[in-house]
């Protein structure tokens, strides 16, 4: 019997590359996205918490968190209990996300969607408007410099602010050099999969621009802590498993 690969974000971008169809549509800067530096700004002035809330019906750690029969009705539930933001998972195998979840997202909600996938292709930059993205997802390691501020730039060409993801101090310096403007700093091992909170308060001290923290954050503690060094924080698992998610994005955004 072969021995199964060992699950982490390669094997996972592997996967992605192997099953993707492309796209081939021409792709025009016809409506200007929402911003999620605005949208964050707005909700600190209000002596809120920043919650970026994600849709995304399974866990590669966890597994199925929630069914999602309904992602309008759902992205409704999380706005209205504050969210500052939408991040819509799109991959479908690990995720259980969807392009047809984003455009449903797209439709009705009235905050910034983050489009959150492996992406590896440019052509993916204009798919994710197409589909209603407000910004992109972009994981710094699996990009060299060059590369990264192609992304970049072909993403602002659509009025898109990329949101980059960073695992390292590496990480950090080749998307400065790139000209990021807004980082995510991911909790989580990308080779392991375990989470460390306290790689938010590491590498956030490194970085100038806006910043926002990821993965482990499912209290109104852990919330604060992420807070005390970046300005907003990215909460998945914890609010798609809860009973209510809408009370659960309240709870943190209050404070509660």
């Amino acid at each position: 019997m072969a021995k199964e690969r060992e699950m982490n974000f390669r094997t996972i971008m592997e996967e992605c590359r192997a099953r993707y169809k492309g796209f081939h549509e021409a792709v025009k800067a016809e409506r200007k996205p929402r911003s999620f530096a605005e949208a964050i700004e707005a909700k600190r002035a209000l002596g809120l918490n920043p919650v970026i809330a994600e849709i995304k019906p399974f866990s590669p750690t966890a597994g199925r968190l929630a069914e999602v029969k309904d992602p309008g009705s759902l992205a409704d539930a999380l706005v209205a209990g504050g969210a500052c933001g939408l991040s819509v998972l799109t991959e479908e195998k690990y995720f259980g996300g969807s392009l047809a979840n984003l455009r449903e997202v797209a439709r009705v909600a009235s905050v910034p969607i983050l489009r959150k996938d492996f992406l590896f292709a440019q052509e993916q930059v204009g798919e994710s408007y197409h589909y209603g993205a407000d910004s992109i997802l972009l994981i710094s390691s699996f990009f060299d410099g060059p590369t990264l501020e192609s992304f970049l730039g072909e993403a602002r060409r659509l009025r898109m602010e990329p949101l980059v993801e960073v695992h390292s101090l590496e990480d950090i310096e080749r998307s400065r050099e790139a000209g990021a403007e807004i980082y995510v700093i991911n909790n989580r091992d990308k080779d392991t999969l375990e989470v460390d909170l306290g790689r938010t308060k590491a590498l956030a001290e490194e970085i100038e621009g806006i910043k926002i923290s990821a993965s482990g954050i499912g209290t109104p503690e852990d919330l604060r802590y992420a807070l005390r060094y970046c300005d907003a924080a990215l909460v998945g698992s914890a609010i798609m498993a809860a009973l209510d998610p809408g009370a659960k994005v309240r709870e943190l955004v209050y404070g509660s």
